[in-house]
């Protein structure tokens, strides 16, 4: 299960600065392939025929986090990041040697308690358009906030946390945003390549691509084997004529990509992949740290990458069984 968004991220508060309307939503845009569509079965995406069938709006289901559970049933949150409060607690008790009764108070410091009272929001698929074999898909909370409300930022974080748990991503949009701004948000570079044999796979990956040295294709088929050994679902290579990073795809969180020219080490990314995918070796290394993991190519380094797939897979396997 993702996990919940603390705060609102700064790249968030950034595009709602440019925003010509008060009035947003948060939604998502998510590319998804037909071996994607399990995924998002507990949401009610399916395939039939091979057209995807959507779901009509709803409440996201309790068990998908904390913030689905508050939305149907409510939820209480301790501040423990704000300063305690002086409360009075009191009772009435019996008064010594009497039938009367007095009234017993005293003061404790404690956090200050804030209730959310069930939204009950529902959260809306449409299909944006056809890729290729996949979909388009616009993942939005069917609420409306306005930046002019003193509760916005609380407002618009529950809702994102909303997204967060449910479809493992979140974005913000102005309230008046058309298909086609949503289908302009997601720029697709990458192209999916199903799996085959490693010489198939480099062959697939350098078509059409500007051409490299003997020794990098060399490099590139000795990574591919390793991948190809851990049995991805579907290998990435890049459509802009540049081969820059290829990668295999383990789940839509966890891609693994490697350089041809600079392969001294792998990264894995997880969500926003397609993004930092594109950045240089030293944006990464500059950027968030626990956006991506970075394994040199030192003795044990395959070990390692089987070891995060192991992990991811198990992971995976147990969130399903809890949905």
């Amino acid at each position: 299960m993702p996990k919940n968004l603390l705060k609102i991220p700064q790249s968030l508060l950034q595009r709602l600065s440019t925003f010509d309307q008060d009035d947003v939503v948060a939604a998502t845009v998510k590319l998804v392939m037909p071996t994607d569509i399990s995924r998002y079965a507990h949401l009610g995406l399916s395939l039939q025929g091979g057209d995807i069938r959507l779901p009509e709006p709803q409440p996201p289901k309790a068990t998908a986090g904390r913030y689905s559970n508050a939305n149907l049933y409510g939820m209480e949150k301790v501040r423990k990041d704000l300063p305690k409060v002086t409360k009075s607690y009191g009772f009435w008790a019996p008064s010594w040697g009497s039938r009367s009764y007095h009234y017993v108070s005293h003061d404790r410091e404690v956090y200050i308690r804030e209730i959310y009272p069930p939204k009950q929001v529902d959260l809306s698929i449409g299909l944006v358009e056809r890729r290729g074999e996949g979909f388009l898909l616009k993942f939005a909370i069917d609420q409306v906030i306005s930046r002019r409300t003193p509760n916005f930022e609380q407002e618009l974080l529950y809702n994102l946390n909303l997204l967060q748990e449910n479809v493992g991503a979140a974005d913000v949009f102005e309230s008046a945003t058309s298909l086609a701004d949503y289908a302009l948000s997601v720029k697709v570079d990458w192209q999916l390549l199903p799996p085959g044999t490693v010489d198939e796979v480099v062959a697939a990956m350098l078509r059409n691509k500007r051409p490299v040295t003997p020794q990098e294709e060399a490099v590139m088929k000795e990574r591919v084997t390793v991948m190809h050994r851990l049995k991805p679902e579907a290998y990435i290579t890049g459509t802009d004529g540049f081969l820059r990073y290829f990668g295999a795809k383990f789940g839509d969180d966890f891609v693994a990509f490697e350089n041809a020219r600079y392969g001294n080490a792998l990264y894995i990314m997880y969500d926003g992949w397609e993004a930092l995918s594109q950045r240089s070796r030293i944006e990464l290394l500059a950027g968030d740290r626990d956006s991506y993991d970075r394994i040199e190519h030192r003795k044990g380094w395959i070990d390692q990458l089987r070891g995060r797939v192991q992990a991811y897979r198990a992971q995976k396997r147990r969130e399903s069984r809890l949905l």
